[in-house]
């Protein structure tokens, strides 16, 4: 009953902070500011502001795909750490060891088992500094969204190349082949 009520709380927030990016085609001018703020609170919220709804699933497809590589990097760091401590001895009281670990540690050395460990730990860190830039890109892409979000490109945007034979006066000898040149013209 209460996880209901929260989402029910949580999709009312959503669309009242969705309501006045509607008002923005009625007047009030489009906020990169808030955008950006909005992505910062809910990641993807800031896109859906800027119109750009499809981008919402990307980013959410980003964070599960990093955060599912780092908790499984954490996963490993764990048990190769409890399977290091197990073969050295240094296991803490009250820890029970998984069977995963006790065959660990009885299948390799503490050397291997310490590289492993490192290893798990060193590229756990690394997905946790991706997954915060990945955090970072989301906010600036819904900054960089607001910004362009009255950027007109009107379809007149066009580069025409033409042939070119210049009409100027004779000169007193006519050459043997007429001049002849390309025109180039841009339109924006």
């Amino acid at each position: 009953m209460t996880r209901c009520r929260t989402y029910r709380l949580l999709v009312l927030c959503l669309l009242l902070l969705l309501l006045p990016a509607g008002a923005t085609a009625q007047g009030k001018p489009h906020s990169a500011k808030k955008a950006g703020i909005m992505s910062a609170c809910l990641p993807g919220l800031g896109q859906i502001y800027n119109g750009k709804w499809w981008k919402t699933p990307i980013v959410y497809a980003g964070f599960g795909g990093i955060g599912y590589l780092a908790y499984n990097n954490y996963s490993n760091y764990k048990l190769y750490l409890t399977a290091y401590e197990i073969s050295t001895g240094d296991l803490p009281e009250g820890v029970t060891p998984s069977e995963q670990a006790i065959q660990l540690s009885e299948s390799y050395m503490s050397s291997q088992l310490q590289t492993y460990k490192e290893s798990y730990r060193r590229d756990f860190e690394l997905y946790c500094i991706v997954l915060a830039a990945w955090y970072g890109l989301n906010i600036v892409d819904a900054i960089v969204d607001g910004h362009l979000y009255t950027y007109d490109v009107s379809d007149d945007l066009s580069l025409h190349l033409d042939p070119m034979i210049p009409t100027s006066p004779q000169p007193l000898f006519k050459p043997a082949i007429p001049p002849a040149g390309l025109s180039i013209s841009l339109n924006f």
